[in-house]
């Protein structure tokens, strides 16, 4: 990649790093990719982000907004000026426990909500495994949502209100059921792209996957249903805007747990069984292949680095289920039924019938990516056909179909995730010392790729598409749609300043370029990278990067 040219920035109300060791502490986020900005930015206020970004307009100053940097897909990482919202306006929460509300700034982590609206007895229901340091604004951008998405659904269907900062610097509040205020960005959006995706309702309508979650393109579908301009924000991956804080709906936290957890004998059954279970309102169903508890045995008896083939689970795997509510006797009846819907298929189960027990029984997949991070360095765990989300029916046969695809290329893979909901991920784990290793994960991209779309799938279920995916959106909506959305981009957007290459793709960007493994990967600094590495195997989302790059 060629060195990035050095931003030359006039007084404003926040200072910008352009030393060496501060852009390459941000080279990197959870994903597969290293790319050195061209300044980091750290606004405190939403007046110096608004400031911000009018200078970078007038000048096109691409801009690559970014919360704790746990995003799998590359949208928090940018050739240009990456804005680093974790200390905006100093992380403002309010809870309104008597309107079940709660008002948050973008830097807020999920887990400093829920501690705040738990005092009252309340929550967001939404659970990416990040939450103890994903923060609301990344949630809202990529419209994350977790295990609970089957019962809950994701981020999107909790946002009363977002507040933002436009792409021509000025502030905008959207409200469900509200009309939007009357801004140049809403004038253009009602000229330039309203018109055209209302004609082009039955399209869209028809083109969108019918999986139970979404987080690919824009949220064409969700306007529709609507006419809320904020279901376009969310999930817009920093596209359209920054977001700067949110209103979102909180719900009464259940006070009993209980679960099961089973060692499959195979996943062929698996489009009879998750339905089966929905059908027993859990709150989330979870699975976790055999080849990924052959890490947790090598784990547990002191050989991370270990390549496992196999667990306890069985060669199928392992499917959690989880169930909340009240009521104990419900709960102790719905994992009796639930156990009885799993017997026929399980080499052995387990229940639990405790908040303490259902924690033990989850430990094992909330250590998933920090585990899978741990491996030595020559087989690295890459994530990179890791979020598509496929119709239940179709689950046993995507699983078989990716196997078949990483024997095919002779390259390990694990897949785990959410099985409720039919959304899985899948981490590759190619051994670097291969010269071809990318070309046959290339492949494995391309052809499992193409298996989601012909299953009626989608790539992306919680994680949106960033720079991994962009490229991918015309193969899932078509070249009509592709028109739609850049629509709606350059009515936000107009500078095409917003994180360009993030949804809809640079033309000249390849999905591999950039790795931060393999010999081309760009050198950093030993200690920046070190730091960097240290960050991903102990998923120490929460550290600032600056920390990593010192005092300037």
């Amino acid at each position: 990649m060629p060195e990035p040219k050095i931003l030359s920035v006039p007084d404003l109300a926040v200072s910008v790093r352009t030393d060496f060791p501060a852009r390459a502490a941000y080279a990197e986020g959870a994903g597969i990719f290293r790319i050195v900005p061209a300044g980091v930015a750290v606004p405190s206020t939403t007046h110096a982000l608004s400031e911000l970004v009018s200078w970078a307009a007038a000048n096109r100053i691409p801009l690559v907004p970014r919360g704790a940097g746990s995003g799998m897909v590359g949208g928090n990482l940018g050739a240009g000026l990456v804005v680093d919202l974790t200390a905006l306006d100093g992380a403002p929460l309010r809870v309104d426990a008597a309107a079940r509300l709660a008002r948050v700034g973008a830097a807020v982590s999920l887990r400093a909500l829920n501690e705040a609206a738990g005092r009252s007895g309340l929550r967001l229901p939404p659970d990416p495994s990040s939450a103890r340091f994903a923060t609301l604004g990344g949630m809202l951008s990529t419209n994350a949502s977790g295990p609970r998405s089957m019962r809950s659904g994701s981020v999107r269907d909790w946002v009363e209100s977002i507040e933002m900062i436009t792409a021509d610097g000025l502030p905008l509040m959207l409200r469900r059921g509200g009309p939007p205020p009357e801004t140049p960005t809403i004038a253009r959006f009602r000229r330039q792209a309203e018109p055209a995706l209302l004609q082009a309702r039955e399209a869209i309508r028809s083109r969108f996957p019918g999986t139970l979650k979404n987080s690919s393109g824009y949220a064409l579908d969700r306007w529709l249903t609507s006419g809320d301009l904020l279901d376009l924000v969310v999930g817009a991956e920093g596209t359209l805007g920054f977001i700067t804080a949110t209103e979102c709906r909180l719900e009464r936290t259940p006070s009993r747990y209980g679960g099961v957890r089973a060692a499959l004998r195979d996943t062929a059954a698996l489009g009879e069984i998750v339905p089966a279970l929905s059908g027993l309102l859990p709150s989330a169903v979870e699975y976790l292949d055999a080849t990924f508890l052959g890490f947790v045995e090598a784990g547990q008896s002191g050989e991370e680095g270990k390549t496992g083939e196999g667990g306890k689970g069985g060669e199928g795997g392992m499917l959690m289920v989880e169930f909340e509510g009240d009521d104990p006797l419900e709960i102790e009846a719905r994992i009796e039924a639930a156990r009885r819907i799993l017997a026929p298929h399980s080499e052995e189960i387990q229940v639990a019938i405790d908040r303490r027990a259902s924690e033990e029984l989850w430990s094992i997949r909330h250590a998933a990516s920090p585990m899978l991070a741990r491996l030595g360095e020559g087989r690295r765990s890459l994530q990179v056909i890791e979020d598509a989300c496929v119709p239940l029916a179709a689950m046993a046969g995507y699983i078989a179909a990716v196997r078949k695809a990483g024997e095919r290329h002779r390259i390990q893979l694990v897949i785990f995730g959410h099985a409720g909901s039919g959304n899985l991920h899948v981490n590759l784990l190619p051994d670097l010392a291969e010269r071809d290793w990318k070309q046959r994960v290339l492949a494995i991209f391309d052809e499992v790729t193409a298996v989601v779309l012909e299953l009626g799938g989608t790539p992306s279920g919680e994680h949106g598409d960033g720079r991994l995916r962009a490229h991918l959106l015309e193969r899932v909506y078509g070249p009509e749609l592709m028109v739609l959305f850049k629509l709606v981009k350059d009515a936000f957007d107009p500078a095409g300043i917003m994180n360009p290459g993030v949804k809809l793709p640079s033309p000249k960007a390849l999905p591999f370029d950039d790795l931060k493994v393999g010999s081309d990967a760009v050198s950093l600094p030993p200690s920046i990278e070190a730091g960097l590495r240290d960050i991903e195997r102990s998923a120490g989302y929460s550290l600032s990067r600056l920390d990593l790059a010192g005092v300037q």
